[in-house]
């Protein structure tokens, strides 16, 4: 028998509703040369398949040829896409669980529609496709069909598919719990393949089935795409620890280069003026020693520490013409340890600089840093000047102006972390010019982490 059959036309379909999907959640990720002839040559090549003629007469036999050509289609977009099989992977089990559920639900309005079975029932049978029977009811349910294949996919992806990014590295990491999720996926398919075969004229039954099953889509879409959430985060954590190991590194470093600087500055005042004492006006002495007194201007807070950090910025002020001022009690950060001090207020006194250098107007240029206590809290506040607009994201922190947004905007993230490490709390205003900073470090906190 040549005819069409309900089942070949349904793979057909089928084959059309997963390359719409797997388009919609890979189009994002790293493209191969010729990327439009190689997808059009997978989706041709899967029709193929799908018409070839298989027997097809139980829920296993069913639930197996369908599995088969979603593992056609992984390698298929694997061929399409410069990616690692696991992302790719990753995407085509969201796009196959898109599809069932978008099956699913237009399943449970045609059985309301009918008050009774599904017509997508028949579309698992081998008889041979009667075109007669085609007529208004067979319009209205057609189109039911394709508005729920339509809805389903735009809510979907709007759900889930735009957390895939791109040309960014899904990182996936649990390969195990992708795994269970896949198998979760296998399970609903089966389970909707056996309602299909013996669950035939039960209505209650099979309404009951599509729910659980869309239900179940949902869940494993919900537990797939927070592994990819959790893994960005996970990501921007590990590039802040390797931060702050580096400023760490750095703190070291730089406590005994200015520790080495301000013996040499000392040794240096005494023997230019026993050198010159004789041939050089007191005026030209007193220049050269307050030229050489730059780099003996050591801050002096009760922190060793926050010393450290504030004289190299204090440095790094005069260099680019920046008034800075410094009223701070450093002991009321003891309760810190000397790392996390180093990085804290060096991501504070950078990003202050950063916006404040850009400034045309050198004698507009300042910064201002106060600690103190107020009542039960350590108050640090930072004031500088800025040109410009300043954006602010979600959380009410500065959004980074460099155009690498993948590699920049760190250092305020790294702030926001320490002040949450202490049970501390950050806030930030602008206002005419002039961007303002302040924490607030709980003292009971603070005694707690010494």
């Amino acid at each position: 028998n040549d005819m069409l059959t309900y089942i070949a036309f349904y793979k057909l379909l089928f084959t059309v509703e997963l390359s719409v999907a797997e388009f919609l959640f890979t189009f994002r990720l790293k493209k191969r040369s010729y990327y439009p002839l190689r997808f059009a040559a997978v989706v041709i090549a899967l029709m193929g398949v799908a018409a070839i003629p298989i027997p097809m007469n139980a829920f296993w036999s069913t639930s197996l040829v369908f599995l088969a050509m979603f593992g056609l289609s992984v390698l298929g977009l694997w061929f399409c896409y410069d990616e690692s099989f696991a992302n790719v992977f990753f995407c085509a089990m969201a796009s196959y669980t898109v599809q069932h559920f978008a099956y699913e639900l237009s399943c449970l309005f045609l059985a309301l529609l009918e008050i009774g079975t599904s017509p997508m029932r028949g579309m698992y049978s081998n008889e041979p496709m009667d075109f007669s029977k085609f007529d208004r009811s067979t319009v209205l349910a057609a189109t039911l069909y394709l508005m729920c294949y339509l809805m389903s996919y735009w809510l979907l992806f709007l759900l889930f598919g735009r957390k895939i990014k791109k040309d960014t590295d899904m990182k996936i990491k649990s390969m195990v719990l992708l795994g269970l999720i896949a198998a979760g996926l296998l399970a609903d398919i089966v389970i909707s393949s056996v309602v299909t075969y013996y669950v035939t004229d039960h209505f209650i039954g099979a309404v009951i089935a599509y729910i659980t099953n869309m239900l179940c889509c949902v869940l494993l879409l919900g537990c797939q795409f927070n592994q990819l959430s959790t893994n960005v985060i996970q990501g921007e954590l590990d590039f802040v620890r390797r931060l702050w190991q580096q400023e760490k590194e750095q703190y070291e470093v730089s406590r005994d280069n200015i520790d080495l600087i301000n013996i040499k500055c000392h040794d240096m005042r005494h023997k230019i003026r026993s050198i010159t004492e004789n041939t050089l006006s007191a005026e030209e002495i007193a220049e050269i020693e307050n030229s050489i007194s730059i780099y003996d201007s050591a801050v002096k807070t009760g922190n060793a520490a926050l010393d450290v950090i504030l004289t190299e910025k204090s440095l790094r002020c005069h260099g680019n013409d920046i008034s800075f001022t410094c009223v701070a009690d450093g002991s009321l950060l003891n309760f810190m340890s000397e790392s996390d001090i180093y990085s804290l207020f060096g991501n504070v006194m950078d990003n202050a600089i950063e916006a404040t250098v850009k400034i045309p107007e050198r004698d507009g240029r300042t910064i201002g840093l106060k600690i103190k206590q107020i009542g039960n809290f350590v108050s640090v506040n930072v004031k500088n000047t800025f040109d410009g607009n300043l954006e602010l994201d979600k959380r009410g922190l500065p959004v980074t102006t460099k155009s690498d947004k993948n590699y920049h905007g760190f250092g305020i993230k790294s702030v926001s972390y320490l002040v949450e490490k202490y049970g501390g709390n950050l806030s930030v205003a602008a206002d005419d010019g002039v961007f303002d900073l302040n924490l607030l470090f709980p003292i009971a906190q603070a005694d707690k982490t010494e």
